[in-house]
């Protein structure tokens, strides 16, 4: 046996359920498990938005306080969101992981215990403090278990889970409303929850506690690490990086394009469109499949393009210029006189919004330690939800004075103006990293073009 097929020394006492799988299949594995919490979490949230109309009748709720509620929700989201990548860093992602989902599990059936519009806004804002800590753990797990060149499609896999779970949400909430009563509808979700985390603290470790992992995938999973390890660095001192910056400027501009497709619209198709709640089962769902193919051929094409020589970097940055190109495709949405057409651009964009999450959250190890990739997408996520909150309440007051037209003619400019910041901001190493690093070396490139 060669040496680099010896399977590395391990620890005999450690537990760990490997189903008999080698490392290969084993990572997947892993891919597949990480995407289960994406789509819980949004089952989670449409749980709410599903039952909106008839707890607000049940409980007297206001369309003032309803967006309270909703406004709450999104804050501790966005706070949670930095807060969530700094304790993955610091505690690592399993055990980070697993702290994250037993709190959101739990918030989700205190849904179902709600007596009044008090009761359901704290369940709310609970609910958001645990859930966004999930994105930087299962990004931090692909980043350990896959090889620079391979992360694009698991990261893409998670984070489509999103999607997945806007397609199946309503369908699911609707019979577990009509058939057990609305309070399950909240609890089984979350009891769902505690049944994956079973799952993932019995599976999971590093992959070189794995004991089907060889010398040879060792190093592979090695390679580009730069002996940062213990290094560590307070999230102001991360925004003094010229990348960091850049990212998390660019989420900025760009995210409040997908919060505005999820939460408004239902309401422009309902008001613009005359789409009756039969016309919303039937076709709503179309967008999502969009965003599903978005983000999986966005990790796919970057991935392929690490593949025939790119460097990563500027692989994933290809991918979110050639994403961002089609934004403008949405200035039409309100245009359009056929309703299918509408439903197709708004397709559109969820591709285009969907390639930039998961090509944004991939670029995160191709640029920085391992030590610091659950921060910097924890920043990038806090500015972008709080952009998406600043960003709604803009919606709402074009829409009351004006029209959607002027909404969409912004949401069409965003990625292309994200994607100019990058031009201009990113630089292809980090200063986070050894100075020996140089991702521009072998290419001679100065930027990420």
């Amino acid at each position: 046996m060669g040496v680099g097929n010896q399977l590395l020394p391990r620890d005999p006492v450690k537990p760990y359920v490997t189903f008999g799988l080698g490392y290969p299949a084993m990572k997947w594995v892993i891919a597949v498990v990480l995407t289960i919490p994406t789509i819980l979490i949004v089952i989670d949230q449409q749980t709410l938005s599903i039952l909106a109309p008839f707890l607000r009748d049940r409980f007297g709720i206001t369309p003032q306080v309803y967006s309270i509620i909703v406004s709450g929700f999104l804050i501790s989201f966005a706070v949670m969101y930095t807060v969530g990548g700094v304790l993955v860093d610091r505690f690592g992602e399993r055990i980070a992981m697993a702290g994250f989902i037993a709190w959101f599990s739990v918030c989700t059936m205190l849904g179902g215990l709600a007596q009044g519009a008090v009761s359901l806004g704290i369940s709310r804002v609970l609910l958001g403090i645990g859930q966004p800590g999930n994105y930087p753990a299962a990004l931090r797990a692909c980043t350990r278990w896959f090889p620079k060149a391979e992360r694009g499609v698991p990261i893409a896999l998670f984070s489509s889970g999103g999607a997945i779970g806007s397609i199946i949400a309503p369908p699911i909430i609707a019979a577990l409303s009509l058939t057990l009563g609305w309070r399950l509808a909240f609890i089984l979700p979350g009891l769902f929850g505690f049944l994956w985390l079973a799952l993932w603290l019995a599976i999971y470790r590093a992959p070189q506690e794995y004991p089907g992992l060889t010398v040879a995938q060792s190093a592979s999973l090695d390679e580009g690490n730069d002996g940062s390890e213990g290094i560590t660095h307070h999230w102001t001192s991360l925004l003094k990086d010229s990348n960091v910056f850049a990212l998390v400027l660019a989420r900025f501009v760009s995210d409040p394009v997908w919060i505005f497709y999820l939460f408004w619209i239902p309401e422009y198709l309902k008001r613009e469109r005359g789409f009756t709640l039969m016309d919303m089962g039937l076709y709503a769902w179309i967008p999502y499949v969009g965003g599903a193919i978005g983000g999986m051929a966005g990790g796919w094409a970057s991935d392929l393009l690490i593949a025939r020589g790119v460097t990563p970097a500027k692989a994933r940055a290809r991918i979110l210029y050639i994403s961002a190109a089609l934004a403008p495709l949405g200035m039409l949405t309100s245009q359009v006189h056929s309703a299918a057409m509408a439903i197709l651009l708004i397709a559109v964009m969820a591709f285009v919004a969907f390639s930039w999450f998961i090509n944004t959250a991939a670029i995160i190890p191709d640029l920085f330690p391992e030590t610091v990739v659950g921060s910097v997408l924890g920043l990038m996520g806090t500015a972008g939800t709080a952009a998406g909150v600043l960003f709604s309440m803009l919606v709402g007051f074009l829409v009351t004075h004006y029209s959607y037209t002027p909404v969409f003619i912004l949401v069409g400019t965003m990625h292309l103006l994200a994607s100019l910041i990058l031009i201009l901001l990113m630089k292809p190493k980090s200063a986070l990293r050894p100075s020996k690093v140089n991702f521009a070396a072998s290419h001679g490139s100065a930027g990420l073009l």
